[in-house]
Parts: C-alpha cells; structure tokens; sequence
C-alpha cells in the first residue's frame, strides 16, 4: 500500500492555519486612510509621506529617511551616492536578487560578487578584504530571505578601507542584528515595500541614513520638490530662486501618498505578525531538526530578530542519495505543504548573461555604455557556496499573518517525516 500521496496514499496535511483577525483589520483600516487621501485629493503629494519617513526614522534610530516609488530605486540612489566615478566598484553578494545588483550598473559601477556563508546565505565575511582595490567604493550587503548577515566584521573591514556600507534590507523589515535593527548599521539602509514584502505599500521604498551628504545626494537625484531644503554648502547654487527653476538630475523617484497610507497600517502590525510567524517558524525549525535528510532553518547566534520574508528548510542531498530537490518538492506538495525552491530568480549572478556581458566590457551587446573600469570574467564554479548551497534549501510558507496552531503545524512536519520515512517509494516514481 503506498504511503506518500503522490503515489496515491493519503495527504499529511489536512488543514491549513486561519488567517488571524488582524489580516482584516489591516484592509479596512488601509481602505479607510487611502480613501481619506483621494477624498482630499493628495494623490501626488501629501504630509503623510513625511510623518511616515519620520516613523521608520525613528523606528530604525536613523537621522533621514526618503520615501521613494520603489526599492530598487533606493539601490540606485545609494548607488548613486557612494559610487564617485565610472569603473568604481561596489563589492555585493553573488547570492541576491539582480535587481539588487543591475542599480550597480546603472550608476555607472562594477559589481564585484563575493561568495556567502553556507549557512546563512548571506554575503561571507571572511571572502570580502580579498576583493578590494582602490577602485573598490562600497560593500553592499543583502539580508537574504530575512536573516541578518553578520555586520561587525562587515563594517570594520569598510572602517580600515574607508568604504560605504549598504544594507540592501529589502526581506528583513523589523530584523535585528545584536539589538539593532537591520537598516541602521551601514551608512545607508535600503527597504523595499513591494508586494510580497513583510511589510508592503504595493510599491515604494525606503531610503535611510545617518549621513547628510548620502541623504541630500539622493534628494538631488530623485526629489526635486526637496531641493529647497538641503542644508550642504555645495549643493546650495542648485537651489531653486528668483532666476532658477525647479531641477534635478531627471529622475521622480517620489513615492505615491496611497502606497504610504498601505504601508502605515502594515508598520502598525509589523513587530506583532514578525512574532506571530517567529512562533511558527521556530516550532518548525524543532521539529524538522529531528528528521532524518531534513533541517530547520539556521539562525545565527548574532540574529537577535530574523524576519522571514522566505522561510527555507535544508535537506541533505547525501540522505536523499540522488533524488532530485524538484522530486522532494513534488512529494511534499502532494502532502499538502506549499513547497518551492526559494524565490524565483535567485540564480548565482555571475551567471546572468547580462552581468557577464557588462563586467568583461563585451562590446557586441545590447548594451550602448560598456564597463569603464576593470574587466571581470566569471565562469561557473567562481562561487561554489552559492552554486551548491542555494540548491540545498526548500522555501515554505513563512505562516505569516496566522495564529500558533500546534494541529497544524504538526501536519506539516509529518509531511516532511514520509518524505524522509518513504524516501524509496519517492525514488521509484
């Protein structure tokens, strides 16, 4: 008699968790205040945006924050600010997604990738120093899937070589590395608000830092309707007055007030549905550390607050003897369990033939600017970690937005113990 559902025996998982209350709450009170913005017609512009940037201020212990339209927006703007001529390099994990890389590219740089811890995924420390020469600008640094990378010795390394730091925290609103929150320990904190996002407006940004000259850099390159109050003395001829007009370098990067009147709700709720889903999340992690092939995910002794926007369980390639991840995912999808690889398009970068092209300066392309600075060939196998540990996770749902239900989520976990149990019958199919 088969055991696995996808040979025909009965699926594990027969319920799913309930959405709590919160989750309607949040919409009508999201109705209620972007409804209250079209009713007064601030649908461009309104002084929500700004109570808002001084909310994640203060909420991060930063000094500035610019609401923008995007994320990747925010990328290009710190980018845009740390990046000093054509041909400077920025030093950036081969592990993320490219649209937090291509920004690099746009402002005129060279990404440089560096390979990643194996266990959190996050950009490795201890490969940085190697990669930095006198072209080498800044070190941009993702919080991948939501776990903080380990800062300390990230920001002395940009100490001794006088190099910017960015903190690419796009998965880990709320995160918290020793105490402090991800977004405030490099010069320059860039969030996405996107709709996947744990915390979303549809689509916006959020730019933060400390530094006035990275903050008024940015204001000159997308908000032109906040010249006027930027205080450095060299930026005060491009101030508007009698005989100059409103300009900056050409791009609106403002966010939209609706976007802002979503992600203040969502703000409200974040700290409480990041622990609803810490609860989940780590009463898996328990009970996948006692199945055979399978492990819960790691959490660095460092990450006193992970916030999973994916939450990614390990298995062991050497357990499962040859039987592929795409096979396991089918098995477990059967029993129930929204399995996938991870999130979609988390390729090792250096084999985009996008980047390729670009950091060999291939001059046959579509491109019509070619790298200025120091070619780059990358070939497969120049990042091992990233090229074998990516293919070692399984990303489930991250029970975001639901109450602990122990019933529950002990089904999940027995999906994963006949995967494990019956692996033979998966191998036959």
């Amino acid at each position: 008699m088969a055991k696995l559902a996808i040979c025909g025996g009965e699926k594990a998982v027969k319920g799913y968790p309930a959405p709590d209350k919160v989750v309607a709450q949040m919409t009508e009170e999201m109705v209620a205040l972007a409804g209250d913005l079209i009713r007064k017609r601030e649908i461009s512009g309104s002084s929500m945006v700004q109570e808002f940037e001084k909310e994640w201020a203060n909420f991060l212990g930063v000094k500035y924050c610019l609401a923008q339209n995007n994320g990747t927006s925010t990328l290009f703007a710190a980018y845009f600010a740390t990046i000093q001529e054509p041909g400077d390099e920025v030093i950036t994990p081969v592990h993320t997604w490219h649209l937090g890389v291509t920004p690099i590219i746009a402002a005129g740089g060279i990404p440089v990738f560096c390979d990643v811890d194996p266990l959190t995924l996050c950009i490795d420390p201890a490969k940085i120093e190697a990669l930095i020469t006198e072209r080498t600008r800044a070190i941009s640094v993702t919080h991948v899937y939501g776990h903080p990378a380990d800062m300390d010795p990230i920001l002395a390394i940009a100490k001794r070589h006088n190099l910017a730091v960015i903190e690419d925290a796009s998965h880990a609103h709320g995160a918290e590395y020793k105490g402090r929150k991800i977004g405030s320990l490099g010069d320059i904190g860039c969030f996405s608000l996107q709709g996947s996002k744990l915390m979303t407006g549809g689509e916006a940004g959020l730019f933060s830092t400390n530094n006035t000259r990275y903050y008024e850099q940015a204001v000159m390159l997308g908000h032109y309707e906040r010249m006027p109050d930027m205080t450095l003395p060299e930026y005060q001829h491009y101030k508007p007055g009698p005989d100059i007009p409103f300009m900056s370098l050409g791009y609106k990067f403002r966010v939209h007030p609706v976007a802002i009147a979503i992600a203040k709700v969502e703000f409200k709720y974040l700290e409480y549905r990041n622990t609803l889903q810490m609860k989940s999340c780590d009463y898996i992690s328990r009970g996948l550390n006692e199945i055979d092939g399978f492990a819960g995910a790691y959490i660095a002794p460092y990450a006193t607050r992970v916030a999973w926007l994916n939450f990614l369980v390990r298995f062991n390639p050497d357990y499962f003897d040859g039987i592929s991840r795409e096979k396991i995912m089918k098995a477990l999808r059967a029993e129930g369990v929204e399995a996938e690889p991870g999130r979609p398009g988390y390729i090792p970068l250096h084999l985009h033939p996008l980047v390729q092209e670009y950091c060999s300066g291939k001059k046959d392309t579509p491109w019509k600017r070619v790298n200025a600075g120091r070619k780059i060939e990358y070939h497969k196998g120049d990042f091992p970690v990233a090229e074998q540990r990516g293919k070692e996770r399984i990303a489930i749902a991250p029970f975001r937005n639901v109450v602990f239900d122990k019933s529950i989520l002990d089904q999940y976990l027995e999906a994963f113990r006949k995967v494990s149990r019956y692996k033979d019958e998966l191998r036959n199919i």
